[in-house]
């Protein structure tokens, strides 16, 4: 005989990273509370030593919060990691802190994972500040693709094929597909993606080396390889502040993307394509380096 999860269990988990977003952060609470369409959540919030008063005002006005202070900056993937281990459903949900919740966009990617379980894992519709419908979900990258797309020799081939790099860059971002309409992708966006707790674990939840950037594809790219899907899901959607916590490191944000993307190089393509990407991305650094100074 199976034994179902006691009733008194949330029907879903939130997990959300702060980094001194204290204001965005509560207006995303507001509106996970506001539209929770009769669903039993549990929110937890994982504060990367913000310190700018976030921990206050987030248990003064939402006290059925868990609210965990941590003393250092864990980054994403292991702050993350950190929240969804600690969630008490069976389906969890990641929250990026610069997004508002709208309509039934809970009940309903909760629902599709309810229904379908062959789906290992969702994301759905967002829309931009001014109200434009956001490009997310791509392709996986193959090595050719990161080599045109982060290095030099991408440059010439822009230059000498330019209508050969556009079909490029419209087929990773699926350019024919309208994102009003469901479709299996391949890379979930990091700022909202919904699995059940079993498959969270299974992937290997995001990958702590990838400490900010491509924890998402990598996440993607180990739910596939357990055979399941990775489903956008339209919904009534989420406003999306897209890149608010990342300006609060702007300073050391391209060092981290830069070395997450040879990370995730390695990961999935293995360490000697690693080490040709890192070598021909050298200029491409040194003129980013030269131009944040």
């Amino acid at each position: 005989m199976k034994v179902g999860l006691p009733s008194s269990l949330p029907d879903l988990s939130l997990v959300i990273v702060n980094y001194r977003t204290c204001d965005l952060l509560l207006a995303l609470l507001e509106s996970i509370y506001a539209n929770a369409c009769g669903l039993r959540l549990e929110c937890l919030v994982l504060d990367n030593a913000s310190y700018d008063g976030s921990a206050q005002a987030v248990t003064a006005r939402f006290p059925q919060v868990r609210f965990v202070q941590n003393a250092v900056n864990r980054y994403f993937s292991a702050a993350y990691t950190q929240g969804i281990q600690l969630a008490q459903s069976a389906y969890i949900l990641v929250l990026n802190p610069d997004m508002e919740v709208r309509g039934a966009t809970l009940q309903q990617l909760l629902g599709a994972l309810q229904a379908d379980p062959s789906i290992g894992a969702a994301t759905t519709t967002m829309y931009h500040a001014d109200g434009r419908l956001q490009r997310n979900g791509s392709r996986f990258a193959t090595f050719g693709y990161l080599l045109l797309n982060y290095t030099f020799l991408g440059k010439l081939y822009r230059l000498l094929l330019p209508r050969a790099w556009q079909a490029l860059q419209d087929w990773f971002w699926y350019a024919d597909w309208d994102r009003r309409t469901a479709r299996l992708i391949d890379v979930l966006p990091g700022s909202a993606i919904i699995a059940r707790r079993e498959v969270w674990q299974a992937a290997g939840y995001f990958d702590a080396r990838l400490k900010m950037y491509f924890s998402d594809d990598y996440f993607s790219w180990r739910v596939q390889a357990l055979g399941l899907q990775t489903l956008y899901l339209p919904s009534d959607g989420i406003l999306h502040y897209e890149g608010a916590s990342a300006k609060q490191v702007n300073a050391r944000a391209l060092s981290f993307y830069m070395r997450d993307l040879i990370v995730y190089t390695s990961l999935v393509h293995g360490k000697p394509a690693a080490a040709l990407l890192a070598l021909l991305l050298a200029p491409t650094w040194l003129v980013q380096r030269l131009k944040a100074r």
